[in-house]
């Protein structure tokens, strides 16, 4: 709006201007004519400015529109955060108070062991192979261990029963304060005990356990206050190794039972792979039995081979004897064999019946050749004997 007002002035300026030229000099229509054209042009510069003026307004309402509706839709998506967020506040305070009923419900310590047995349970079926573990092992002494870890026939007692009442009461106190430090000792003090009962009960290698065992802490802050030194060098995790008692919390008992569970599944890889090379082994030397057993069927059948050949070749021979012997049986057969006693020729049309010698018959389709029939007076015919003979 400032360049409008200026404009104004100028042109002001011009008329007052325009008068006086037109008193000093007397040329009024002239100075009217400079001052019409001025006034013209001003006027024209004046709509264009008004023109982009409004148009400028324009786009700047069109602005102003839009981040209005952005600055909506923005406060539309924190209200729908907004409630979000407080009904996850309202889930937070259930489970507070839900806790807290928990934690009136654990308050007895025979609630608190069944849970931390549950517990237990639960990460030794997580973190080991079925069969590996077992709960709620008794001695023979009538001592019942929480659980036991079952490693190659070896057991490691699991107690999970720690006392909790002196920790509640030190987590209750404020920090510096006099009876904070009371309830620290007692809770030394019943963690030692609960140690040495631990190593009395459990760690029986008569009874095949190994010469250690395990305090399942049920928290990590409980944890921290066994691993603290409080004064320094002196802490009930020191004494509970002394004793051959590890404590564990539960992110390191399942990170132990992890370890655990690995050198389990390797020893079992390690014994199939023991039991395949036993069977290997045996198949080995069901195969050489095989082989051996083959090889002396093999000479068997070659030396039933090389019989049945040579008996082949015995047959052949004696066919072609008996064959020879059958030419010469037909050859020599006497033409009286075909008469009757008294010398008369046989009939037309008769054949005489002969019977040739036992095993000489001969072959079928066999006739003497020509001019090999016998004459008469050669003497008497040969007999089987003399035949076999010849043969």
């Amino acid at each position: 709006m400032g360049w409008g007002v200026g404009l104004a002035a100028v042109a002001l300026l011009g008329i007052a201007a325009g008068f006086a030229l037109a008193r000093r000099g007397g040329q009024l229509g002239l100075a009217a004519n400079v001052l019409e054209r001025r006034m013209e042009g001003m006027s024209k510069e004046l709509d264009r400015r008004l023109v982009d003026l409004d148009r400028r307004l324009y786009l700047g309402l069109d602005s102003v529109q839009l981040a209005q509706a952005q600055a909506g839709d923005v406060a539309a998506d924190v209200r729908e955060r907004v409630a979000t967020v407080t009904g996850i506040a309202q889930q937070v305070l259930d489970h507070a108070r839900d806790l807290a009923r928990l934690e009136d419900l654990l308050r007895p310590p025979q609630a608190r062991g069944a849970f931390g047995e549950v517990l237990l349970e639960h990460l030794l079926a997580q973190g080991l192979p079925e069969g590996c573990w077992r709960t709620q092992y008794v001695f023979r002494s009538g001592a019942r261990v929480d659980a036991v870890l079952v490693l190659d026939g070896w057991l490691v007692p699991v107690d999970s029963k720690f006392p909790l009442d002196a920790f509640a009461r030190m987590a209750a106190a404020g920090e510096g304060e006099a009876a904070r430090a009371l309830h620290r000792r007692a809770f030394v003090r019943d963690a030692r005990r609960h140690v040495e009962a631990i190593a009395d009960k459990y760690i029986r290698q008569d009874e095949g356990t190994f010469d250690f065992a395990m305090c399942y802490l049920p928290s990590e802050a409980v944890y921290y206050e066994f691993l603290r030194e409080d004064p320094p060098g002196e802490s009930p995790f020191r004494s509970a190794l002394a004793r051959r008692v590890f404590p564990v919390s539960p992110a390191t008992f399942y990170a132990y039972l992890l370890s655990i569970g690995v050198g389990l599944r390797g020893l079992k890889v390690e014994a199939n792979a023991r039991r395949m090379l036993d069977a290997l082994a045996a198949l080995h030397g069901d195969l050489e039995r095989f082989q051996s057993d083959f090889e002396v069927v093999g000479k068997h059948l070659g030396n039933a081979r090389t019989r049945w050949e040579d008996a082949a070749r015995r047959l052949d021979r004696v066919g072609d004897r008996l064959a020879e012997a059958s030419d010469s049986a037909g050859r020599t057969a006497s033409p009286a064999a075909s008469m009757d006693p008294a010398g008369a020729e046989p009939e037309p049309g008769l054949e005489p019946e002969t019977e040739p010698a036992p095993g000489l018959e001969p072959a079928p389709g066999l006739e003497p050749e020509p001019g090999l029939e016998p004459q008469p007076g050669r003497g008497p015919e040969p007999t089987a004997e003399a035949l076999r003979e010849t043969g």
